[in-house]
């Protein structure tokens, strides 16, 4: 008899607390340019960084209590997207470097830039009884896509975990 497969189920509200410090959180990455940016969803023809989600954020786990109590886990996959038009070994050298160094600064690995080192020290807090416990690299940077102009899309591929814990009410 074949298994019968279970249904993803996401946990919608959650997707919004966490897009919305994951971006904090990004645009707070010392190895941005005072005047860069990091977007959602968006990015220009020939140039910017952007964080695109995958999905929403899936429940991987979900434990129920007698008590009323639920524990979720939860991942929230994501990527980062670097675009550039200028055709130069540096430049593309130093985009897979920055996506790298801001991979591990997000696991809170140092990261040295400009010889000063940083480390994440915490994840930002979360609302509603959500906690982010972990962001972690699912690749290293790449080079994702080049197109016949030399515009050129670095990408490196991130999961955050976070748990959900609260009271069910009947």
């Amino acid at each position: 008899m074949p298994e019968e497969k279970s249904k993803v189920k996401y946990d919608v509200d959650g997707y919004e607390v966490v897009t919305s410090a994951i971006m904090d959180l990004l645009n707070s990455y010392p190895g941005l340019l005072p005047d860069e940016k990091i977007k959602f969803s968006t990015v220009e023809k020939d140039s910017g960084i952007t964080c695109y989600p995958v999905s929403g954020a899936v429940i991987a786990l979900e434990k129920k209590y007698v008590t009323g109590t639920v524990d979720q886990l939860c991942n929230y996959p994501f990527y980062i997207l670097y675009r550039t038009a200028i055709d130069d070994g540096n430049v593309k050298a130093d985009m897979k470097e920055f996506l790298d160094g801001l991979g591990k600064w997000l696991e809170k690995q140092p990261v040295t830039i400009d010889g000063k080192t940083y480390t994440l020290e915490e994840y930002p807090e979360l609302t509603e009884g959500r906690k982010i416990e972990e962001i972690t690299r699912l690749t290293p940077s790449y080079l994702d896509n080049a197109s016949e102009n030399n515009v050129q899309d670095w990408v490196i591929s991130l999961s955050l975990k976070y748990r959900n814990k609260f009271k069910r009410t009947n």
